[in-house]
């Protein structure tokens, strides 16, 4: 397990956070198989942005 995270920007009000070198390849769309849990982040100009956190496969949250 390598316990490194990828953060992106995917859009104008999306931010997915994701593992890297996990036993899926994960695609950065809430479609993603790992089954990416949403976040809705309040944003300094009144809008609302979205953070996806995905699901490692590799199990490396229990050890975080």
């Amino acid at each position: 397990m390598s316990g490194q995270w990828l953060a992106k920007q995917t859009g104008d009000n999306e931010v997915h956070v994701a593992p890297l070198g996990d036993l899926l390849v994960h695609d950065l769309t809430d479609l993603c198989p790992c089954g990416p849990t949403p976040r809705r982040e309040p944003r300094g100009d009144g809008s609302d942005g979205w953070i996806y956190t995905h699901h490692s496969l590799d199990g490396r949250e229990a050890d975080e």
